[in-house]
């Protein structure tokens, strides 16, 4: 698993979803927040499992290990997955303090989940400092797929573009904006999803390097580039789509 997991890019040689083990090189505390039912715990299940099933509201936290190696460094990903319930608001605030990286989530065929990233993150900065932060919008398999969902007769539509999530992303200094699928099994879909955990885990590595002293960094920074790849690989998979419309039709 850990050698299929294995990838060498930007000079570096990144191992994803390791066992778990007692040492670590330096653990952070990330947290995922958005309404209810934007895919909160099926974007934790991609990552850590690579699967995708229907799965009932958090209740409250949940609590997940996610570790990544840059070169000879491991990083633990302590991942908080939590409620998006109104009930449970006072809650969860409890556990913002110490939060290094803030995953805001949206569904994009929902308005009112991208409007409430803005209460979100005005909860996160009431709450807690200096946090990497990052944009993400679910659901863009509804772009290419038509068929009814949960044969209820009713079709999902696009209510978020991604120029305006993009834009938003931007105006609000986020570190990193994607679109992602969790329920695509599309191979540049799930590598979408670990791209954004391998951007997380080489911001710390440079970080960690830094205060460690040690020669040979990579100069690895969070930059405007990095919200282009998202567009690139978006670009990217449209294509792949309508290749795969042209073979079967």
């Amino acid at each position: 698993m850990e050698e299929k997991n294995k990838i060498e890019e930007e000079g570096i040689i990144i191992k994803r979803n390791l066992t778990e083990s007692d040492q670590y090189d330096l653990s952070i505390k990330v947290i995922i927040l958005g309404d209810s039912y934007v895919g909160k715990s099926s974007l934790i299940n991609r990552l850590i499992y690579n699967n995708y099933k229907d799965l009932p509201s958090t209740v409250a936290i949940e609590y997940h290990t996610y570790i990544i190696s840059i070169n000879q460094y491991k990083i633990r990903m302590q991942i908080w997955d939590t409620a998006g319930q109104e009930r449970y608001n006072s809650l969860v605030s409890n556990y913002y303090k110490g939060t290094e990286v803030a995953i805001f989530l949206y569904s994009i065929d929902n308005e009112d989940s991208f409007k409430n990233i803005k209460f979100w993150f005005k909860n996160l900065k009431e709450n807690s400092n200096n946090t990497l932060n990052i944009l993400i919008g679910n659901k863009k398999d509804i772009d290419f797929d038509n068929n009814d969902n949960n044969n209820t007769g009713e079709k999902k539509e696009r209510m978020i573009s991604y120029e305006k999530a993009e834009k938003f992303a931007e105006e609000n200094n986020f570190s990193i904006f994607r679109e992602i699928s969790c329920k695509s099994k599309e191979e540049l879909d799930i590598k979408n999803i670990y791209e954004i955990f391998d951007e997380i885990g080489k911001f710390f590595y440079e970080k960690y390097k830094e205060k460690m002293n040690t020669s040979g960094s990579v100069n690895y920074q969070v930059t405007e580039s990095m919200m282009n790849l998202g567009k690139k690989h978006r670009i990217q998979i449209e294509k792949e789509k309508e290749k795969n419309k042209e073979k079967c039709c």
